[in-house]
């Protein structure tokens, strides 16, 4: 029998990306799935697509960068189930631009959807969790461990994510609740992906190809391995692993080679 056999898992953001990845996944291994955006046709497609293959699933719209709304989101999700098992905090944006570039006015954005969204949830969450002796689950990334030029806002929310982890994960001992912080590697582009520019306004993320990228269905099976074997603390890929190694003993290097990368590709339009 799956470990998420019945077991009611939240995922927020997962109306696409590695969310609806994560969502599915569950759904074959007999989870509840509570699946979550800001609503839309895309939430709804979602929920549609889950239901006819038969899995069990609730759609609740919420933006989860509000803390009213994720109250909301969970006590429809106890209402409905009257458990929680696992909380996934996966909802995330990139904001894409120098600091002096961009507008004061939209600086909340990623801080909001990034990290507010984890910290929210996981607030409203953690009574039930604690009853369940269930987990929650941060989806950083590469960013989380070396702050990536032109992209400082979107590093400073996933920063932001290790330290909640880690002070959570020692407030918790002895409850039985798991807490997990993903590292995830470069992923592959789901089409149409769309990212924060420095006057808060959403664009289409260009498609790149890099050496050592991972799969959305890959990155969503380690972040399920995680939970399962309860790991602390996970770097996907190989690029990701080298760069949270350098970073440990030639940070200067890391400095160097990621102003050069991230630079020259800002300044050729990307």
């Amino acid at each position: 029998m799956s470990f998420f056999n019945n077991k009611v898992v939240i995922v927020t953001g997962s109306s696409s990306g590695i969310g609806k990845s994560l969502a599915f996944k569950l759904g074959e291994q007999g989870a509840k799935v509570v699946i979550n955006s800001r609503g839309g046709e895309k939430l709804e497609q979602v929920a549609a697509e889950m239901s006819g293959k038969g899995f069990d699933v609730l759609a609740v719209p919420a933006n989860v960068g509000k803390l009213d709304e994720c109250r909301q989101l969970v006590e429809t999700t106890l209402k409905h189930y009257g458990r929680i098992d696992v909380l996934i905090n996966n909802a995330g944006a990139n904001m894409h631009g120098r600091v002096e570039d961009t507008d004061p006015e939209v600086l909340h954005l990623p801080l909001e959807i990034n990290y507010l969204s984890a910290l929210y949830m996981t607030k409203f969450c953690l009574p039930a969790l604690k009853e369940s002796k269930g987990g929650v689950m941060f989806v950083s990334s590469l960013a989380g461990i070396h702050g990536l030029p032109i992209n400082a806002v979107y590093s400073s929310a996933k920063m932001g994510l290790r330290a909640l982890a880690e002070c959570l994960k020692a407030e918790l001992t002895g409850t039985g609740v798991y807490v997990g912080i993903a590292y995830v590697g470069i992923t592959e582009n789901e089409q149409g992906k769309t990212i924060y520019n420095g006057r808060g306004e959403k664009f289409v993320r260009p498609d790149f190809k890099m050496l050592g990228m991972q799969s959305i269905a890959d990155v969503a099976d380690d972040i399920l391995w995680m939970i399962r074997t309860r790991r602390f603390k996970h770097v996907f890929t190989f690029p990701g692993k080298l760069q949270a190694f350098l970073n440990s003993f030639a940070p200067g290097l890391v400095q160097y080679l990621l102003t050069k990368a991230y630079l020259r590709r800002y300044n050729n339009g990307w």
